[in-house]
């Protein structure tokens, strides 16, 4: 790759080139952002980027460039590694710190160990933070040209940059070329929907195209020839310098004399003109250029005399020829004048002489210990010839894509290997890597690669492997039935199995399976055994004691087994530092789902630690998930608000709609943000499936029309979700609390049978469940139907329950019912008590519309309640509230960003924030105001 462009001056480019300085003056700032240059080959896009750097470096900017280059454009971060590797060269050691350590292996080659599957988010984390930092050294332009020949993950790391560029002192300015095929055809409208700013130079106009044609032949050009010149290039300014070339190929005096002839020297003439000034260099001049061609940008003279067969001598005269020429420019390595010019010789060389250069060139740079990347690229365009030694280097190429987070150039790198082919003893070894690898791509869908490899498996063992594999992959994509069948169909040769591996495959299988209401009742029948070994202390591997816990959480049998089961897999610390992808989830939703909610808030702590270490961005999507429910179970909304909102962020960047829709919600229900809460669930449509998680999204909107007087549909879309767990074994209740809203509607509706049924129903579930929260809580929903003395009595004891369990939002919500109804029956200073305790605790909890209804009813009942003052530390929202806490603690902007994957500039605004509510003025009174009373009202 190459960051040079042509240095004829930029005509007629004053409005781009202004845009560009302001851009990079906001940048400077502290203002980030991108601007996208889109335009055809040759229109000039290199020279205003040539012109934009130079402008960034007088305004005092840190210049970074990378071309993009189509040989690389299957490799594993390549582009970013040439955009970043001369400045952290130049650096020393330990210029990776912090966050920005998590994109070390972008820059230093290691092979994948299949242990971390989110490798990908976890590096473009890290590239961002190394880009901070560099930029908090000095203000940085990232210029980027031919973007559209970018790899894949260099491109991903642009669009990630793209969205929080806007907090960093950084411009990063994209050229890409239009109106041709592009292996990276989404890239701008990514980059667009991002950027500042997009500019289109326009074709020169006519005097401008004279003046560049003066330039190559002279001020002799007569206004006839320039007007014919610009006519045929369309004002193209590159198309302009060749064609001027070609003319003075031809010799004699630029007159209208040779008009004629520029007529016929159309945009399409280009590339056999350039062609045409390079046979006038003489052979070895023409083989150096080919050499060139094959190896790409920035290639130094030695490599491009090796591969073209020429002394060092000969090689030296043909660079100086070619330089001479404009085809090639000057610098530490050769690289062509224009990307077209590299196109031109490349298009005629014969398909079969460019794939022997190619193979010849990865001969030579492996001897040369190159790296297996830049090896692997030439074998990509190399023909296939059954090498061994080709197959090793692209195998080992491919690994140190996945150990760099991507997974696109892995394929490309093992789908050429299979193509060598690959020798027999290792044929499926290759297959089960390309399926792997095919596995982590975000379009995989049916790993027909996967599937082949296990129809080729030659023993049991490496059959359950590969199986293990595959099932992983469709349940990652919720393709629950097919893996199961998968799994199954693997443990029927278990006698041929060891041990070990029969218990990984059992817990892939229960742990992954049980929420599947078609096949939770088959995988619960073969839960049981595991339950029975379990009770007598024969397993010991905590990854099974967890899917146990899970499972016994889940199906709602027994919350005292489902909790001890998870505190034993979690006293085990290989579950959280071996298995976090796989294991530990499951733990943390036993725990949660068995109303445990502190000690499963104290599990997603440590499992956050462990996630932000690795900048695993999934994993603290699925802590975020349970952390809500948990919070929400203890009546902590700013906790469950905090849990549910970076869950609703993290799942946007993941793509994990709707589900990353599935809390917030509710908690805005709880806050009294109906409307808000309507749109966030109204405008998404839930899957129709049979999966568990998808269930309570159902609930919770039903719950959320409830909240919006929706009665009808609030039901239909709970009542749904119940019967669907019905045979199941699956427990709805264990998961959320979807009977007390249905309850009230269908009393509401006049369906008051209906009503009795389910919430006796739920009474006898949760007893037998054996969870104090759950249980507490179907006894109030009971007592809410029961208009009688004893209905009363038993309302007032559920509130004593819920408080015994830590429930508190639940218990306000008891204990306003409880003076609801005891001021209906005309005892006012009870009622008053009951409805000051609901009050106070709806207040602390941050439930803003139970605590408004509340106040209503003690007003009703002769009370005069105060609004509390919207200051003080009750007035932080989560985000304010979390980020005063850390920086209280000593941790900086910079640092607090990095752990909750935010931007510094979010930081910085959320504290602004904090410090007017808290009346102070810097981090310095933090930890005296955050110890203050009073919670603010919305």
């Amino acid at each position: 790759m190459s960051g040079s462009g042509h240095d004829a001056p930029p005509l007629e480019r004053g409005r781009e080139l202004e845009a560009l300085r302001t851009a990079m003056a906001a940048a400077i700032a502290g203002e980030g952002s991108l601007v996208l240059v889109e335009g055809m080959a040759g229109i000039g896009k290199s020279t205003l980027l040539d012109a934009g750097a130079i402008e960034a470096e007088r305004l005092g900017a840190d210049v970074l460039r990378v071309r993009g280059d189509e040989l690389v454009m299957e490799s594993s971060f390549a582009g970013v590694r040439e955009l970043f590797w001369g400045r952290l060269r130049s650096m020393g050691t330990g210029w990776l710190e912090g966050a920005s350590a998590l994109a070390a292996p972008v820059f230093a080659a290691e092979t994948w160990d299949g242990a971390d599957r989110d490798r990908a988010s976890s590096v473009l984390h890290g590239l961002y933070w190394l880009t901070a930092d560099l930029a908090d050294r000095r203000p940085l332009a990232l210029i980027v040209d031919d973007a559209q020949w970018l790899d894949v993950a260099s491109a991903r790391y642009l669009v990630y940059l793209a969205r929080r560029i806007d907090s960093l002192p950084v411009l990063l300015v994209a050229a890409v070329r239009t109106g041709e095929p592009s292996a990276q055809a989404d890239l701008p409208a990514a980059l667009a929907a991002r950027a500042a700013g997009v500019l289109r130079p326009e074709p020169l106009s006519e005097p401008a195209s004279g003046e560049v044609i003066r330039g190559v032949l002279g001020p002799r050009a007569d206004d006839e020839l320039c007007r014919f010149c610009h006519a045929a290039t369309r004002g193209n300014p590159f198309y302009l310098r060749e064609l001027g070339a070609a003319l003075a190929l031809e010799g004699g005096r630029p007159t209208v004399e040779l008009a004629a002839r520029v007529s016929t020297l159309g945009v399409e003439a280009i590339s056999a003109n350039v062609l045409v000034r390079l046979a006038h260099l003489g052979d070895n001049c023409q083989r150096l250029a080919e050499a060139l061609a094959v190896l790409g940008a920035d290639t130094s003279l030695r490599h491009a005399a090796t591969l073209a067969g020429l002394s060092r001598d000969r090689a030296g005269v043909a660079a100086d020829r070619l330089h001479e020429a404009e085809l090639v420019l000057a610098g530490a390595g050769l690289s062509f004048a224009h990307p077209i010019v590299g196109e031109s010789i490349s298009s005629q060389l014969p398909p079969a002489r460019r794939a022997t250069l190619h193979g010849q060139a990865a001969r030579m740079l492996e001897a040369d210990d190159a790296s297996a990347d830049r090896v692997a690229a030439h074998l990509l365009s190399a023909q296939p010839y059954g090498d061994e030694w080709v197959v090793a280097v692209l195998r080992r190429a491919a690994g140190e894509a996945l150990a760099r987070g991507a997974p696109e150039a892995a394929v490309s790198c093992l789908r050429r290997a299979q193509q060598e082919p690959p020798s027999t003893d290792v044929r499926i070894a290759v297959l089960v890597e390309l399926g792997r690898a095919e596995a982590l791509l975000p379009t995989a869908q049916d790993y027909a690669t996967l599937r082949q490899a296990l129809a080729r498996a030659r023993t049991p063992l490496e059959r359950a492997e590969i199986a293990y594999e595959l099932a992983l992959a469709l349940f990652g994509v919720m393709r629950n039935g097919d893996a199961i069948l998968v799994l199954e169909d693997a443990l029927d040769a278990d006698g041929a199995l060891d041990a070990a591996t029969v218990a990984r495959l059992e817990a892939a299988l229960i742990g992954g399976g049980i929420g599947d209401l078609v096949h939770s009742p088959h995988l619960l029948d073969r839960a049981r055994p595991h339950f029975d070994r379990a009770r007598r202390g024969e397993i010991d591997d905590p990854l099974i004691i967890s899917t146990l816990a899970q499972t016994a959480a889940v199906t709602g049998s027994s919350a005292q087994e489902a909790v001890a089961l998870a505190r034993r897999s979690l006293a085990d610390e290989r579950l959280l530092t071996q298995w976090l992808n796989a294991g530990y989830m499951s733990p943390v939703v036993a725990l949660g789902y068995s109303d445990e909610s502190r000690a499963a808030l104290a599990a997603i702590e440590a499992g956050m630690g462990e996630a932000q270490r690795r900048g695993w961005a999934p994993m603290l999507f699925q802590f975020a998930y349970f952390g809500a429910n948990a919070a929400l179970r203890l009546g902590d909304l700013d906790l469950a608000e905090d849990h549910a909102q970076r869950m609703f962020e993290l799942g946007a960047e993941l793509g994990a709609e709707p589900l990353s829709r599935t809390w917030l919600p509710l908690v805005l229900v709880e806050r009294g943000r109906i409307a808000e809460a309507v749109t966030l669930l109204d405008e998404v449509e839930i899957p129709a499936t049979n999966d568990l998680q998808e269930l309570e999204l159902l609930c919770h909107r039903g719950r959320v029309r409830i909240a919006d007087g929706r009665d009808e549909s609030g039901v239909a879309d709970l009542l749904s979700a119940g019967r669907r767990t019905i045979g199941a074994g699956i427990s709805l209740s264990a998961a959320t609390d979807w009977v007390p809203a249905t309850v009230a509607a269908l009393s509401r509706l006049g369906r008051f049978d209906e009503a009795l049924a389910l919430a006796d129903q739920e009474l006898a579930e949760a007893t037998a469940f054996g969870a104090g929260r759950r249980r507490a809580l179907a006894q109030a929903t009971c007592a809410t139907l029961d208009a009688s003395d004893a209905g009363l009595e038993r309302l007032r004891e559920s509130v004593g329950l819920l408080e015994g369990c830590g429930a508190r939002l639940e218990q306000a919500r008891a204990a306003v019912e409880l003076g609801v109804r005891l001021d209906r029956r005309g005892h006012r200073g009870d009622a008053r008590a009951a409805l000051w305790d609901g009050f106070e605790l709806a207040h602390d909890c941050g439930g803003w519309a139970l605590a408004e209804r509340a106040r209503a009813a003690l007003v009703a009942a002769g009370a005069r309640p105060r609004r509390t003052a919207r200051t003080g530390p009750g007035a932080l929202t989560p985000a304010e509230q979390r980020v005063a806490r850390m920086a209280a603690d000593g941790l900086s902007n910079r640092q607090i960003a990095q752990a909750l994957f935010l931007s510094t500039k979010t930081i910085e605004g959320q504290l602004s924030q904090a410090y007017a509510k808290l009346g102070i003025r810097s981090r310095a009174g933090l930890a005296t105001a955050l110890h203050g009373s009073g919670r603010g009202t919305p």
